[in-house]
């Protein structure tokens, strides 16, 4: 019915990319006057391969899919949250615009709320229309929705159901 998916934007890979390199240029810096040494070494083979780790922890998608079943979440390593929801689970979808930053305060997988009932997790990547999810005692989620045509199959699917849809 739906399929999404997303990635943390690139710019933050630039970041990583940029601030690795000078770490490691002054560390090489630093280095080269002090004389090499096994610990130099071994912080600039460190640094490098944290700094690589990173990258690609950054660059691994998160799926959202919505089928006749429920709605499955993949975002590994980073499985927080619901990673399948049946469609029984749901009391309502409401949708509004997100910015993450603004809203969540960064990209990825964000949660607000102390309280399990208040809580929402949100996998946030783009400014843009997001759909949240109530559950029944279970903390909301909500996505992005890229693709407002087959979105609405979804949302009739679920109103079909008893779901309480909010546009």
């Amino acid at each position: 019915m739906y399929r999404e998916s997303y990635r943390i934007p690139q710019a933050f890979l630039w970041i990583l990319v940029i601030t690795g390199g000078s770490t490691l240029v002054m560390m090489l810096a630093v280095a080269s006057q002090e004389g090499w040494n096994a610990e130099a070494l071994i912080a600039a083979v460190a640094v490098t391969g944290i700094q690589v780790f990173t990258a690609w922890l950054i660059r691994r998608p998160c799926l959202i899919q919505v089928a006749e079943s429920g709605i499955d979440i993949s975002y590994r390593p980073f499985n927080i949250g619901p990673k399948h929801v049946d469609w029984n689970d749901v009391v309502q979808i409401n949708h509004r615009k997100v910015d993450p930053m603004g809203d969540f305060l960064g990209y990825g997988v964000r949660m607000t709320g102390w309280k399990r009932a208040d809580r929402v997790i949100a996998y946030a990547f783009e400014e843009g229309r997001y759909a949240f999810i109530v559950r029944k005692n279970a903390p909301s989620f909500g996505f992005q929705i890229t693709q407002p045509e087959a979105w609405e199959a979804v949302l009739e699917h679920a109103s079909a159901r008893g779901i309480e849809v909010l546009r």
